[in-house]
């Protein structure tokens, strides 16, 4: 570095979110525990083929938003409270606002 170098290196696992087996990790966390109910607490041959059912399934959804979006599981449902389109016109109805 020379002294007239007024860059700062940033790592990139500073910036890289935090992923568990190519899923976003709280979501991956929360199907193996749902997958793990099915297959230990159930005890049953059908009730183990659903939780690995699940689980593959589930793995494989997850890996794909995190390809799409790495942090979907917080950007989504915000997405989703926007309307698809919002007119321009105003209203001669709408309340009046005091300027302070």
């Amino acid at each position: 570095m020379t002294q007239d170098d007024d860059s700062v290196p940033i790592h990139e696992s500073l910036n890289r979110p935090i992923l568990m087996l190519g899923g976003e990790r709280t979501l991956v966390l929360m199907l193996l525990m749902v997958s793990g109910v099915f297959i230990f607490s159930l005890a049953k041959v059908w009730a183990a083929g659903v939780g690995i059912t699940l689980w593959v399934v589930g793995q494989w959804a997850l890996t794909r938003a995190a390809g799409y979006d790495d942090q979907l599981s917080k950007t989504g449902p915000r997405s989703l409270k926007y309307r698809r389109f919002y007119p321009s016109q105003a209203t001669p109805f709408a309340k009046q606002r005091e300027i302070q």
